[in-house]
């Protein structure tokens, strides 16, 4: 089961929920993404010349989080649209929240949602929906020789990337470093890249990728951090280095979030809406015994960003047959599909798992 752990929440109560929810294993949690179309920004006061700004810099917000991607800034119709933000905007708010102890005068913002996306697709840019996959973190900090792994969100690199993280609506895990983690895996070992000691500590988390930070300060008090990602067994490297965390972290997120938008995120192409025989697929799913199961499963077909409609095709005993429709990219889609929690590709894999009579790709699952 994939962990949200929510930077809001203070850190020893957060080890308690992330304990709780691993012990109960809830087959029900799913991994979804609020917030995606709200912004919050700091103001000065509330001026008309602040208010506007933080108007546009709310908007630019939301379109990073929507598309995965900051380069979206820089299209010709994003950019037409930042000037005129309220043409998108529902609602907004005046509040006053903490930092570092002294209050501080923030404008929340609402934008619409349809309006957004309709923004997004005349772009063409891609639209990362809010079912997202989770990135556990393991990040491992050498001072002078002692290596030690971090999750502290009190660590000035562990803060800086769990808050560039919620702002684009990347979903992150961080080990709990609890006995069970300290028998199963230890910093050498992840300094090394022990890539079996690290899948072996990770399946606990069930994360759908896996992220690996090696970092150290040296003499001039310069940054240098080496990471490994994993992503459907395959692995990118990359490294940085300075005194800024946040000019660190920033080619970070980029870089995750680029791989995931490439896997998840629906690209908008110019295609036949009609085509709906190209354009499906047969989803298969054993082991539904209950109405309320199958009333479950229906709602959670359709409201999978890019399942144009479900219809059911055949029923046999406990197993049923749904045909699913999409505009296009049935990849992407049937990446979003194996992120749901309650339904288990059958034999592991999630390439399409066959062929169906009528030459649609047949995926098959099993209910949990």
């Amino acid at each position: 089961m994939a962990l949200i752990l929510l930077k809001i929440v203070a850190k020893p109560l957060q080890k308690i929920i992330c304990v709780l929810l691993l012990l109960l294993a809830s087959p029900a949690f799913s991994l979804t993404v609020d917030g995606l179309y709200g912004a919050k920004v700091v103001i000065e006061d509330q001026s008309s010349a602040q208010v506007l700004r933080a108007k546009k810099v709310g908007l630019a917000r939301v379109l990073v989080k929507v598309t995965g991607q900051t380069q979206s800034l820089n299209n010709n119709r994003v950019r037409a649209a930042l000037v005129e933000p309220e043409s998108y905007l529902q609602r907004f708010s005046f509040a006053t929240q903490l930092e570092n102890d002294q209050p501080q005068a923030v404008m929340e913002l609402a934008f619409d949602r349809l309006q957004i996306n309709q923004l997004i697709r005349d772009s063409g840019l891609p639209i990362w929906g809010t079912d997202r996959a989770a990135v556990l973190v393991w990040l491992v900090e050498d001072k002078q020789g002692t290596r030690q792994i971090v999750n502290d969100d009190g660590h000035p690199m562990v803060a800086q990337i769990m808050s560039q993280a919620e702002q684009r609506g990347m979903p992150l895990l961080w080990p709990l470093l609890d006995l069970e983690d300290q028998v199963s895996i230890n910093a050498g070992a992840l300094w090394g890249l022990f890539r079996d000691a690290i899948k072996s500590a990770s399946n606990r988390y069930q994360a759908d990728a896996v992220l690996v930070g090696r970092m150290f300060q040296d003499s001039q008090q310069l940054w240098l951090v080496e990471w490994s990602f994993w992503l459907d067994e395959v692995e990118q490297k990359w490294s940085s280095e300075g005194s800024d965390l946040a000019a660190l972290v920033d080619p970070l997120q980029d870089r995750l979030s680029s791989s995931l938008v490439e896997k998840f995120a629906l690209a908008n192409s110019i295609k036949s809406q009609t085509d709906d025989a190209r354009q499906s697929a047969i989803l298969r799913v054993d082991k539904v015994t209950q109405l309320e199961d199958y009333a479950e499963l229906l709602s959670i077909l359709q409201a999978i960003a890019g399942i144009q409609r479900v219809q059911l095709h055949s029923a046999s005993g406990s197993t049923l047959e749904f045909q699913i429709f999409a505009p296009s990219h049935l990849a992407q889609v049937k990446s979003v599909v194996d992120l749901k929690r309650r339904l288990q590709a059958v034999d592991g894999t999630a390439a399409d798992q066959g062929i169906d009579p009528d030459d649609r790709p047949l995926w098959h699952y099993q209910w949990n």
